[in-house]
């Protein structure tokens, strides 16, 4: 689709934006053939949208950032939206998971649905605070462990001084997180500040990989609360093929990408 080269820049880049909100991560080079202009101006426009908050550049292109509004999140809001991206998502994540592992699992849908997938016959120990991983542990022969703590129905989870006590324990193979929102400049981000201080401590207590699940549509949002910058992350299992230049700056970063 050519658009008018001719148009105000402030329109063009007002189509940019409808772009990318149908195709949050894109090539320069893409928008380039879609509105008919030169690289070098969907570059000029790309940075004024990122001084002005609305994109990041990626090497090549831009990611359209985004403020999730939510003030908390719950699981089974979660467990209604694109289950069968994170069934196959949680089912990736499994296969990663060997014998005699010991793992860390955090909170939410996806990350709860790890332990369903993994072979009923391979001895892991698995570490968690995600009370929903309950409803497929006779699925598997995993040997299961709880952390204590305060149980909050909204996110099926335990959380307070006594998980963050266990928690400091253990030194774990690997962790896997869901993630509510990726962004390259904020890092891991989540709306809920009790669930960032147990998954620091998490991080903080993982000998081996920092696994993070998430959906594409994640990619480029941003909640209130930090968990961990992007350096910190060492595998991204997404549901689909991202554009190359962001793939290049995850390479920089030295994250795997894992398209489940």
């Amino acid at each position: 689709m050519k658009k008018n080269a001719t148009i105000l820049p402030a329109q063009r880049r007002q189509h940019i934006l409808e772009i990318l909100r149908q195709e949050p991560i894109i090539r320069g080079a893409r928008l380039s053939e879609m509105l008919g202009v030169s690289e070098m101006t969907i570059r000029r426009d790309l940075d004024v949208l990122e001084k002005q908050g609305l994109v990041e550049r990626t090497h090549g292109g831009a990611i359209l950032r985004q403020e999730r509004v939510d003030g908390k999140f719950f699981y089974h809001r979660s467990r209604q939206q694109n289950p069968g991206q994170k069934q196959s998502i949680a089912q990736r994540a499994a296969s990663l998971i060997e014998d005699h592992d010991t793992v860390f699992l955090g909170e939410g849908y996806t990350a709860s649905q790890i332990v369903g997938h993994i072979d009923p016959q391979r001895p892991v120990t698995i570490f968690t605070n995600n009370l929903a991983v309950l409803a497929d542990a006779g699925r598997s022969a995993a040997e299961i462990i709880l952390l204590p703590g305060v149980y909050d129905a909204d996110t099926q989870s335990v959380s307070g001084p006594l998980t963050l006590e266990m928690i400091e324990r253990i030194n774990a193979d690997k962790l896997f997180l869901g993630a509510d929102g990726l962004s390259l400049r904020s890092g891991m981000t989540t709306p809920n500040l009790e669930i960032a201080v147990i998954e620091r401590s998490m991080i903080r207590h993982t000998r081996g990989k920092v696994i993070v699940m998430a959906e594409h549509a994640k990619f480029g949002m941003v909640a209130q609360v930090e968990i961990a910058p992007m350096e910190r992350i060492d595998v991204i299992i997404t549901n689909r093929e991202i554009p190359g230049g962001f793939r290049k700056d995850l390479d920089r970063l030295k994250i795997e990408l894992v398209v489940a």
